[in-house]
């Protein structure tokens, strides 16, 4: 019974926001008890959604290098206290006190390339790193480091340069040799719209509500950022791997899922989320609640984990038009876990930051 009413939760969300494809995975106490497709991958030759359906999941793509970042602090290789201008040449002045830790936690004051003016002028092109970072390097900080938080993809894009320098070895290989292969996430690559990718999704926009392809979107502006493609019974692997501490300490993840707060920040209580490091921390009172969102042409997806009630819901879809996917996946876990279902979702719908997208965290906001 409780299969139909999610199915037809899920069916009625599509079909309201016009979603074409949509898999989802709902894991309790480390189970898969919910991995399923819906709709179409592939609108044009009538490709079903399934639990194999690769979908490019943008910004949940920050916890894989968070991890690997983290992996590295286990090894006493790098430090959060450390500055990235330690491991990174030609940096600008203003952002020699900006550490790894400010980065993680969207603390650096660093302005986010994809805020850029001509960012969207620019996203067709294939760009190297350098004219990436170029579209920020002459701006000045939002603010001194550890002062605020603002949603930053400059930062993440960084630790991607950062790992390959301290390990030698490219982003992708360095995901696939410490993530991916380890953990069977055979279909999780970094995207490069040339390969062919067996279960590929086709993603969609929605403008004045006509369904449309996505244009071109270089990977080049999304790296370490958020650039890779995945799969919903892949992330079951992911999950698990989160739940058993397989690649961290659990004291490392404690910490990851921990709040850091900057030095100008409302109470907790008043604040509906925060960054951890690689996470946001969703603040559900006791509860402890972490997750992410991921938003990019054409796709959009999320990650919540329940930690306390032990349920985590990971989904993916190919409409971008989906701002709070996370809102998606509370409402499916309250199905499992009715205690979900009496408590309201944080932060609130009309909060005009979105937790994987926009998050600001500043007096004036």
């Amino acid at each position: 019974m409780r299969s139909i009413v999610i199915d037809n939760y899920i069916r009625a969300t599509m079909t309201k926001n016009q979603i074409p494809g949509l898999s989802v995975v709902v894991v309790q106490e480390g189970e898969a008890v919910l991995v399923k497709g819906y709709g179409l991958a592939n609108v044009e030759h009538s490709v079903p959604a399934t639990e194999h359906t690769v979908y490019e999941i943008a910004s949940v793509g920050k916890t894989f290098t968070a991890t690997v970042t983290m992996m590295l602090v286990e090894q006493g290789i790098i430090s959060l206290e450390e500055a990235i201008t330690d491991y990174l040449d030609h940096l600008p002045l203003t952002w020699q006190n900006v550490t790894i830790e400010h980065i993680l936690s969207h603390q650096s004051g660093i302005p986010s390339y994809t805020d850029a003016p001509n960012y969207w002028e620019i996203t067709h092109l294939d760009l190297s790193k350098s004219e990436i970072l170029a579209l920020v390097t002459h701006l000045p900080l939002k603010f001194q480091p550890g002062e605020f938080s603002a949603y930053d993809n400059t930062g993440y894009y960084l630790l991607g340069l950062i790992l390959e320098k301290i390990t030698g070895q490219a982003y992708g290989d360095l995901l696939r040799d410490r993530i991916f292969a380890p953990l069977g996430m055979n279909a999780t690559v970094m995207n490069d719209p040339s390969d062919i990718v067996p279960h590929r999704a086709a993603g969609y926009r929605l403008p004045n509500s006509k369904l449309i392809n996505k244009p071109y979107y270089s990977p080049s502006v999304t790296y370490s950022a958020g650039g890779q493609l995945s799969s919903v019974e892949d992330m079951v692997k992911w999950e698990q791997a989160l739940c058993g501490a397989t690649l961290l300490k659990q004291s490392t993840l404690e910490k990851m899922w921990t709040p850091h707060f900057p030095n100008h920040c409302p109470d907790w209580e008043k604040l509906r989320y925060v960054a951890g490091l690689g996470w946001w921390v969703l603040n559900y009172g006791d509860r402890r609640v972490v997750g992410h969102n991921g938003s990019i042409l054409g796709f959009a997806s999320n990650i919540t984990r329940f930690i306390d009630h032990k349920i985590t819901v990971i989904l993916l879809c190919n409409l971008d038009q989906i701002s709070r996917p996370d809102a998606i996946a509370k409402e499916i876990a309250g199905y499992y876990c009715p205690a979900l279902r009496e408590i309201a979702l944080q932060p609130p719908l009309e909060e005009l930051g979105k937790m994987g997208t926009k998050v600001k965290i500043i007096n004036d906001k």
